[in-house]
């Protein structure tokens, strides 16, 4: 007797059929998402910026200390070139009321939580101002980039309150398989 994984068939009707208009008829398939809650951003922008390169006079003679590496944990933590152009990944979370999509465009809906990470909501309005400093306050859940600093990709995330004067990163933890979660408190 064969039993059938409900999941499996769950996950194959949850699917929404997107039909192109055209001469040949192109049927893609796509996630069905989830409603967002009011705590849920819409979307989630990863900024990837390239890593910093030591500059030849000032690196060629390390091995003699005549000067610092680009990275040393003792210096610095910055081991990204912020000056540079970032490469933009957009991750759609949730659905927004009336199955309308997530604005990517507009910086209207926009939480920029650190260099890397841009939340972006429905309805920002919703949010509530009043924050507990002592809890954490946003909770972004991804793929760990191959460096462990951060994500590559949101799968998932919560906002419980915008802070009025930005965020400070707590340390990431571990999450389920490849992910992880990196957390915030208001400053």
């Amino acid at each position: 007797m064969r039993l059938i994984n409900c999941s499996s068939l769950f996950s194959f009707f949850s699917a929404v059929i997107v039909v192109f208009g055209s001469d040949e008829t192109d049927v893609e398939l796509k996630p069905a998402f989830n409603p967002c809650k009011r705590i849920n951003p819409c979307g989630a922008t990863i900024s990837t910026y390239p890593l910093l390169e030591p500059d030849a006079e000032e690196s060629s003679g390390f091995g003699s200390g005549a000067a610092p590496p680009v990275y040393d944990e003792i210096l610095t933590h910055e081991i990204y070139d912020l000056n540079a152009t970032p490469e933009l990944h957009n991750s759609t979370l949730c659905s927004c009321p009336e199955d309308s999509t997530c604005d990517f465009e507009s910086d209207s809906n926009v939480v920029k939580v650190d260099y890397h990470v841009t939340l972006r909501f429905c309805n920002l309005e919703t949010i509530s101002t009043v924050c507990k400093r002592n809890d954490v306050n946003v909770r972004v859940i991804g793929a760990a980039q191959a460096s462990g600093d951060s994500v590559q990709e949101v799968s998932n995330a919560v906002m419980f309150c915008n802070c009025p004067n930005g965020f400070s990163r707590q340390p990431a933890e571990s999450w389920s398989g490849q992910d992880i979660s990196l957390n915030y408190k208001c400053l």
